[in-house]
């Protein structure tokens, strides 16, 4: 079933429509949210103010992007005001071994701690592009829209964090063809 037909039942008050859109989404979105945390506790309570604010905010929804890109910038608010309520700054990020799985130019490391290690290195901004971009395969213009930038912007830090971490992991020993 369709997300959009989803979101019209659960309108319509259909509470299995609900749990079938929280069985959709759940792990994806708690995955992202410990992405940005590194915290369980923290991914579990921010998770469920998640889906708090959808259920709550789902009569806004305008369709003007997928219901996925409007759930994951609601993620990306909530992950932000839990830190302004709790500390100022966010944990680093583990990719995982998707993002091997999806950018050719990094096929050939040897070790996937290794990249793992360079990407917690590299600023929030850049984990937080290669995360959308690479794990959770958003469209540049879906990432733009969750981060709530310019797609030229997501273009260029994508550019910038694809050579940052490659300059990295030829630095620490690690080449990748």
């Amino acid at each position: 079933m369709e997300d959009n037909e989803l979101v019209k039942q659960i309108l319509e008050g259909d509470e299995i429509a609900m749990e079938r859109l929280h069985r959709r989404y759940a792990q994806q979105i708690y995955h992202y949210i410990y992405t940005e945390t590194k915290s369980y506790e923290d991914a579990e309570e921010i998770l469920q103010e998640v889906f708090y604010k959808v259920a709550t905010k789902l009569h806004q929804f305008k369709r003007r992007s997928s219901f996925k890109t409007w759930m994951y910038v609601i993620t990306k608010n909530t992950i932000v005001d839990y830190y302004r309520k709790h500390t100022n700054q966010l944990n680093t990020v583990p990719l995982q071994e998707e993002l091997l799985e999806h950018n050719s130019s990094f096929e050939d490391l040897e070790s996937v701690s290794d990249l793992q290690q360079a990407i917690e290195q590299l600023p929030l901004k850049y984990r937080r592009v290669l995360h959308l971009r690479y794990v959770e395969e958003f469209s540049l213009m879906d990432t733009a829209r969750i981060i709530g930038v310019s797609v030229m912007s997501v273009k260029s830090t994508q550019k910038r964090a694809k050579k940052l971490l490659q300059t990295q992991l030829q630095e620490g020993g690690v080449r990748n063809g």
